[in-house]
């Protein structure tokens, strides 16, 4: 071979190899994501955190949205009260039996760290705010029949007090499950009433009303449905949208027992929001169902079944839009604390899988992670980014891997896609490094993101599948962050059935 003929070969070569790492981003092609974070405990108490410390702890994290529950039954005082004390407007936010202060609070704290608000306005109330208050139990709160005027006054005052200062509300929290609302379905006569469903309609056609007319700017910003991933979600999501299990408008009986007659309202749902967790939190993000009477579950890898119902009800004008998807918390609960569950390691990697299924699916507008620090008592839901102890803090492998995601999806023995993001969004430019075995990080190449701090990029080379990836990000203070090293798998996807 001449020279002309060798130099114009390794010229090609050159060439080849540069192009295979230079494989254009596709991050402009991903949906423009908002990530929420809820922590009720450390931002309204009874965490001993400083919630100041906390809000700002989230904005460092790159919290996009903070998620609070604001329960009627938490603001009222002397909630155990079967009468209505006389002179009491529900509708007042400066009624005397109200105390804001907490709430006050934390929207105060989301403004200062430029971070927006998603409020869950719920019951339970109190007790003479059921439809029959002897059948409370003596000691509140009192989940049986919430009366939706009261609910609706209730609302009303929120939105008086909060005008333009929330950005999203959602109206009840988990109306599926009983711990929140009661009685649940009934089959008179065999034939199913999904009770549940006809208070929830009624529930959020009251506050919507309340919020349209008290925070108008929020008309199109009231999600419905806050559902529960079990508890029969998507059987509860129909009947309030006045549909059948087959998609079909209610009729006869059951339009009657559901609030459903004549020609029902459209709803203007402004999204949908979900608690896609797999059962108890545990599993991971391609955890299948097993058992009976799991077909209206909602878990994280069967959100396609919430894609039918929604178009369904497009469709049947039950809705005045295909509107969103919002996933408002969601989570991976770890051992330790938790005596079984997925690791620590586990965790950080569920939750950036998580992001990405979450990331393919062009309807879904936000994604939760539910709570920034575990919850002291192991009886209730362990999922936090750190530990419960409040001196040291002490951060779970979740924490960076929140803060700098990076899933690595094997397409051949010679390519991968590498995907991730950057926590605050905002373009940046990250360094994907790989290694091979025990050796050390080397640089693959330099990646731009989008104004959401996504990125996905190819790499093809001959062990592109077996090395080990990891992102490395300078953040504006000038320090260093790294995610955490990810091998290449299989290419996560949702069920269809």
């Amino acid at each position: 071979m001449n020279s002309t003929k060798s130099l114009r070969l390794l010229a090609l070569t050159l060439l080849a190899a540069v192009a295979a790492l230079a494989i254009p981003s596709a991050a402009s092609a991903g949906p423009r994501q908002l990530s929420v974070m809820q922590d009720d405990a450390e931002l309204l108490g009874p965490s001993a955190v400083d919630p100041a410390a906390s809000m700002a702890e989230m904005k460092a994290l790159g919290v996009d949205v903070v998620r609070t529950n604001i329960v009627f039954f938490n603001v009222y005082r002397g909630s155990e009260a079967r009468r209505r004390p006389a002179g009491f407007d529900a509708a007042n936010p400066n009624s005397s039996r109200y105390d804001w202060s907490r709430w006050d609070r934390l929207v105060d704290l989301a403004e200062q760290n430029g971070i927006k608000v998603l409020m869950t306005v719920t019951g339970p109330g109190p007790s003479f705010t059921s439809q029959a208050p002897s059948a409370c139990p003596r000691r509140p709160p009192c989940t049986f029949r919430p009366q939706p005027a009261e609910f609706g006054k209730f609302t009303a005052a929120v939105a008086k007090r909060y005008r333009g200062r929330v950005d999203y509300y959602s109206l009840y929290n988990e109306p599926n499950l009983r711990e929140w609302v009661t009685p649940q379905q009934t089959r008179p006569g065999g034939r199913r009433v999904q009770t549940e469903a006809a208070i929830y309609r009624k529930l959020w056609r009251a506050g919507y009303k309340s919020i349209a007319r008290n925070d108008p700017g929020r008309r199109n910003r009231v999600l419905f449905g806050e559902v529960a991933a079990i508890g029969e979600p998507l059987s509860l999501i129909r009947a309030a949208l006045c549909l059948d299990e087959s998609g079909d408008r209610f009729r006869g009986s059951l339009a009657r027992k559901h609030g459903c007659t004549g020609r029902p309202a459209r709803l203007n749902v402004g999204g949908f929001a979900i608690h896609p967790y797999n059962a108890g939190a545990y599993g991971n993000p391609q955890s299948r169902l097993k058992g009976r009477n799991t077909q209206t579950s909602l878990p994280i890898a069967y959100l396609p079944r919430l894609h039918k119902v929604i178009d369904g009800a497009a469709r049947k004008r039950q809705i005045r839009r295909r509107a969103p998807i919002f996933v408002t918390e969601f989570g991976f609960q770890t051992s330790p604390p938790d005596r079984f569950g997925p690791s620590l390691a586990q965790q950080a990697r569920y939750i950036n899988e998580s992001d990405r299924l979450f990331w393919g699916n062009r309807r879904v507008a936000m994604v939760s992670q539910y709570e920034l620090a575990d919850a002291e008592s192991r009886s209730v839901f362990n999922s936090g980014l750190r530990f419960a102890d409040v001196r040291g803090r002490r951060e779970k492998p979740s924490y960076d891997a929140y803060r700098l995601p990076i899933v690595v999806t094997r397409r051949s023995s010679r390519s991968v896609e590498a995907w991730g993001q950057v926590r605050p969004g905002g373009r940046a430019t990250v360094q994907l490094q790989a290694a091979r075995g025990g050796r050390s990080f080397r640089r693959v190449r330099n990646v731009r993101t989008n104004s959401r701090g996504y990125f996905r990029v190819s790499v093809r080379r001959s062990d592109a599948a077996r090395l080990r990836y990891r992102i490395s990000w300078q953040d504006p203070d000038a320090d260093f962050h790294t995610s955490r090293v990810a091998k290449a798998g299989k290419r996560l996807r949702y069920y269809r059935n």
